[in-house]
């Protein structure tokens, strides 16, 4: 059997173009509209039809146009059919074939009396099969793509589940997510679509910490710590009209001083360094009448052992009541994932993500979140100061987190 697809302006052209190649006993297998962009170098073309020819049975399927049915079960019903057939044509069809023309009489007696012992014509049994094969093949091709798209889901929830999985949310946490909105028993799309949102939502535990006076932020280089507490230092004492202190543990590096100093000189408030952990109930003595104090840490990396003590002796004078690791949601989340484990044994509070503009997928940011079920205070959004930070708001962070799937 030959099979080819035609693309046309109309139908009937289409069928124009399947009859001039395939012949008039051409099969019409499907007709679809054709979406400009699936076309290649688009050229007008709206339509395409699949037909099929089985070229070894022309003549027999032209005696019996009505048989590409599966009359089987149905003899009575074809034999009435088989009465309207036109003799001329039939003889018309053995003329071409070079075939000594049959008495239509003859040959319609000789089919039915086939008809009547129930058995199929080999010619087109060989059809059926073909037919059966072809959409077997289809049939078994759609459904192995749809489950692995899919997961087994149908309908609505295959494509909530498509864009959990295009937001890089891992596969068992968003067939989690998706069980337990089935069991709420919605069936309304309105419906599912918003309890979707909040179901997501209530997966992403958030919390500011702004009540807590000794606020530490520690995490590795380059997170943005320094810019990230500027930010915070203005938005307390110019927004929300608190008094605030900054204090700089980064001894390690002068431009971290001169940057932090800066941006102190220019919201009015005081910076106090510290040069060792001996130094610190000092300082915090210096800072008794403000409201918050916020307190840089030098960047480390997690793996540096010696770096990481140093970091937890200082922990250990300053005694924090809210200890931000500040992460950067550029970074993969297997690397989240590790750098979060070796500071957590410093007793992490909160989650603070920076750079949330510098990636258009935050799955890894969720499923961190998932993993550690500890609370985010805040996201920085670019570099500007104070501009570029915000509160962490669930809803707010699910929707940017769905902006990063394909629907």
């Amino acid at each position: 059997m030959k099979m080819k697809k035609f693309t046309a302006g109309t139908i009937s052209e289409a069928y124009l173009k399947v009859k001039a190649e395939l012949g008039e006993d051409a099969l019409i297998l499907q007709t679809r509209n054709l979406p400009a962009s699936l076309v290649p170098f688009y050229n007008g073309d709206k339509v395409e039809v699949t037909a099929a020819i089985d070229e070894d049975n022309k003549v027999a399927a032209a005696r019996m146009p009505e048989m590409a049915v599966n009359t089987k079960g149905n003899n009575r019903e074809f034999l009435a059919r088989l009465k309207t057939i036109n003799s001329k044509d039939i003889e018309k069809e053995e003329a071409k074939a070079g075939q000594k023309p049959t008495s239509p009489s003859r040959n319609t007696a000789t089919i039915a009396e086939t008809l009547q012992k129930d058995e199929t014509p080999v010619h087109i049994m060989k059809i059926h099969d073909s037919l059966d094969d072809m959409k077997k093949l289809l049939a078994e091709i759609l459904a192995t793509g749809e489950s692995k798209a899919s997961a087994g889901y149908a309908g609505p929830w295959a494509i909530l589940y498509k864009r959990l999985v295009d937001s890089e949310i891992r596969d068992s946490y968003a067939k989690d997510l998706l069980d337990k909105l089935k069991r709420t028993g919605l069936n309304s799309g309105k419906e599912i679509s918003k309890a979707f949102l909040q179901t997501l939502a209530d997966n992403f535990p958030v919390s500011t910490c702004e009540t807590a006076k000794v606020q530490f932020f520690v995490g590795p280089t380059g997170a943005g710590k320094t810019t990230t507490i500027a930010k915070l230092a203005a938005y307390f004492s110019l927004e929300k009209k608190i008094k605030c202190s900054l204090v700089t543990t980064d001894t390690y590096r002068i431009s971290a001083i001169d940057q932090l100093r800066a941006y102190a000189e220019i919201v009015g408030i005081d910076l106090q360094v510290v040069y060792s952990p001996d130094e610190i109930a000092g300082v915090i003595e210096n800072c008794k009448y403000s409201d918050i104090i916020l307190v840089d840490s030098a960047g480390r990396s997690q793996k540096n052992r010696e770096h990481m003590g140093e970091l937890a002796a200082f922990m250990r004078e300053l005694k924090p009541d809210c200890t931000h690791l500040v992460l950067s949601a550029a970074t993969k989340e297997s690397d989240l994932t590790e750098i979060t484990s070796r500071y957590k044994n410093l007793g992490i509070s909160r989650l603070l993500f920076t750079k949330l503009d510098e990636t258009i997928k935050l799955g890894n940011v969720f499923n961190l979140v998932q993993t550690t079920g500890i609370p985010v205070s805040y996201f920085t959004v670019g570099q500007s100061v104070p501009d570029d930070i915000e509160t962490a708001q669930s809803v707010v962070f699910v929707k940017k987190l769905l902006e990063g799937s394909s629907l």
